[in-house]
């Protein structure tokens, strides 16, 4: 299978420090994968060369087959690479289905005249009832946003970012500051992904990341340390090392 994200030698050097070196990663359609490593891995560095917010010193990133290397964040949007705090700012007083209403409109290019394109817009209400239940947001569809809790707040900007088409979405960090007793919503939110979207992960919450990815790739100090099963990063050595500690737990 082609890969959807083809990333190979990635390097980023700032005035002589090297945070990122030669990495090589492939996604597939699909794919469910975790990006994973202590602070100060280079995760984040990693993930802006990648969505075009910043230039690597070297390497190639690719998209369906596509260099992107030297494309704008915008340009890699259109062409379906999306991050989800890439999705606009919540607006508090507006509520979560105008907010998806607003995003399809944007990706239409259509937003000029907004609730005069809502009634002319085949389909949007169609596709944001679906963004709404794929997400469990229908209870709240018509409350405004600064009435919601953060969880809930975390599933709108997933949703909005699902409302841009995405070919790739990393997510980024979507449990933070989500109480652990609510973390399962994002989990089962997750679950109800479209099967043949790449996801790529960012995540400290290990349960979360040991029940949604199929694949985790760790990174330590700017490096690909290894990639696996949940089962096989757990047993490293390498990984127990610099990231999961000596009493790391196996995933359940």
């Amino acid at each position: 299978m082609t890969a959807l994200l083809d990333v190979q030698g990635l390097s980023k050097n700032f005035d002589g420090l090297q945070v990122s070196a030669d990495i090589t990663l492939a996604l597939h359609p699909g794919e469910r994968c975790a990006l994973i490593g202590p602070n100060g891995a280079g995760k984040t560095t990693f993930v802006n060369l990648v969505t075009g917010v910043l230039a690597p010193s070297a390497g190639t990133i690719r998209l369906a087959g596509q260099d992107v290397t030297r494309l704008s964040a915008q340009a890699r949007v259109r062409l379906g690479l999306i991050r989800s705090f890439q999705v606009a700012r919540l607006f508090r007083s507006m509520t979560v289905r105008e907010h998806l209403e607003l995003a399809v409109l944007e990706r239409e290019r259509k937003t000029f005249r907004l609730f005069a394109s809502v009634r002319r817009t085949p389909g949007l209400a169609d596709e944001v009832a679906g963004l709404l239940d794929g997400m469990g947001l229908v209870p709240v569809a018509d409350t405004a946003v600064g009435a919601l809790a953060y969880g809930q707040q975390r599933l709108l900007e997933i949703a909005l970012a699902l409302a841009l088409k995405p070919k790739l979405l990393i997510l980024d960090e979507p449990a933070a500051g989500v109480p652990h007793s609510e973390s399962h919503r994002i989990l089962d939110a997750l679950d109800r992904l479209p099967p043949d979207l790449a996801v790529l992960m960012i995540e400290h919450d290990m349960d979360l990341v040991f029940r949604f990815a199929k694949r985790i790739v760790v990174l330590a100090q700017g490096r690909l340390l290894c990639s696996g099963t949940a089962q096989e990063i757990t047993t490293d050595p390498r990984v127990r090392e610099v990231y999961l500690g000596s009493r790391a737990n196996a995933p359940h």
